[in-house]
């Protein structure tokens, strides 16, 4: 082996005694000496602690710079950063410690010399003094606060004397359990939780604590004692209404009801004659509207009613109200056939008067039929020929288009039409026609 040979050999052993145990970020092959850079790191003049990352830039900052990292690790309190070339170069110190970049205070560079391969460096950076959060203050529901709901939103003001974001945690004081957190709340905000599920009547203390990550400052204790139950409000805007008359003989009774504390109620019908329950309309929410069918009443008579809402602790008694139903119905409509009438129709269109006995029918006709009753009203008229349902009408006018018959001599028809109520009550009304077509 000729001596250019072992002099590589002898470099590259002298390269590996070099780098033991240096970590790489960027692994650099150029030309020139390998280069280390060891030291202690000192933060706030103790020694760093593992996980630290230290950087040395070339340049300082550029679009081309090129950096070196290395990162503590458990009892390696020396850092230790290998790199090729950049002779004649000026290297710049950089730490990240709790996501932000500091410059040390002293030896913030380092100048390559062409021939020099370690360089010892101790590295000294200073974090900014942290204050602790002031107390937090400003408690919403106030202290010693009365008649608090069972869900309040528990509310606090904190302040940072460095500007930092806090998490604020809101304790139960009776028995420090936590309510709940609100994270990063910036310094001068406010902070809040819900504290759901609450007691009537009772007497609750608590308080938060504000941590910036470094310190955490309690506040006071305060209490607010929750809010007794409240009745529901008288139940309102009966149906029927107050003296209604005509009303039907199963109506359905109807009320709106609210408690002020939002709570469900049930509300339950009575027949103030004897004060029997008609009915109970279960779990209703409050600001809606309660109802319950009152069925197998008499005709034309007056019934009075009344009802009570119930929010399980408390009851409220509406005001008592009547109604009159309605009178039965035992009379049949009114109804008569108003088209055609005796005389000639030509396809719907009367040619010739009445004197044309019985009517005289060529080709299609829409019969028509007048129908009227006074007290329940026509629910709907029937059209039959010769006996047999053709169709019927709901609505005014009742018609039936009639139309063409298979061509044969005039034949003899009968037209009837029957007007049913609602009550079911029927009259009729019938003619004789003759038809062709």
């Amino acid at each position: 082996m000729d001596r250019r040979h072992i002099s590589k050999f002898l470099i590259l052993g002298i390269i590996i005694l070099i780098f033991s145990g240096t970590a790489f970020t960027n692994q650099i092959i150029a030309d020139g000496h390998p280069h280390s850079v060891k030291g202690v790191l000192y933060i706030d003049d103790e020694i760093a602690p593992e996980g630290i990352e230290i950087i040395l830039s070339f340049p300082k900052e550029n679009e081309t710079t090129t950096t070196y990292e290395y990162m503590l690790y458990g009892d390696l309190t020396n850092y230790n950063l290998g790199f090729w070339g950049h002779e004649k170069q000026t290297g710049y110190f950089f730490v990240i410690y709790k996501e932000t970049k500091f410059e040390p205070i002293d030896n913030k560079t380092v100048f390559i010399e062409e021939g020099v391969i370690g360089y010892l460096i101790d590295l000294h950076i200073v974090t900014p003094e942290n204050n602790p959060p002031s107390p937090p203050g400003n408690p919403v529901p106030r202290n010693n606060s009365q008649d608090i709901g069972l869900s309040p939103s528990l509310c606090v003001d904190v302040i940072d004397p460095d500007g930092d974001t806090m998490d604020v945690s809101f304790y139960d004081a009776s028995d420090d359990s936590l309510i709940g957190l609100d994270k990063s709340v910036p310094s001068g905000g406010t902070a809040s939780v819900v504290w759901g599920g609450l007691s009537r009547g009772t007497v609750y203390f608590w308080y938060a604590v504000a941590n910036d990550s470094i310190y955490e400052t309690t506040s006071d204790i305060w209490n607010f004692k929750t809010i007794e139950n409240q009745p529901p409000i008288k139940p309102t805007n009966p149906f029927p209404e107050n003296g209604a008359e005509d009303v039907d003989i199963n109506p359905y009774l109807s009320v709106d009801v609210f408690d002020p504390d939002g709570d469900t109620m049930d509300v339950t019908f009575h027949n103030a004659s004897d004060d029997s329950i008609i009915g109970t309309d279960f779990n209703v929410l409050s600001g809606t509207n309660a109802s319950f069918k009152w069925e197998g009443l008499s005709y034309n008579k007056t019934y009075s009613w009344y009802a009570i809402a119930d929010d399980s602790m408390d009851r409220t008694k509406s005001n008592t109200w009547c109604f009159t139903t309605e009178t039965y119905d035992d009379i049949p409509p009114e109804v008569n056939i108003k088209i055609p009438e005796k005389g000639l129709y030509i396809f719907g269109k009367k040619i010739l008067p009445r004197f044309i006995r019985p009517a005289l029918i060529i080709g299609k006709i829409t019969i028509e039929a007048n129908a009227t009753d006074e007290d329940s009203g026509i629910e709907r008229v029937d059209f039959y020929i010769n006996g047999k349902l053709k169709g019927n009408d709901t609505t005014a006018p009742y018609e039936y288009l009639w139309k063409w018959n298979r061509p044969r001599l005039f034949h003899i028809f009968i037209i009837k039409v029957v007007a049913i109520d609602f009550n079911g009550n029927e009259a009729s009304d019938k003619m004789l026609v003759r038809k062709f077509l």
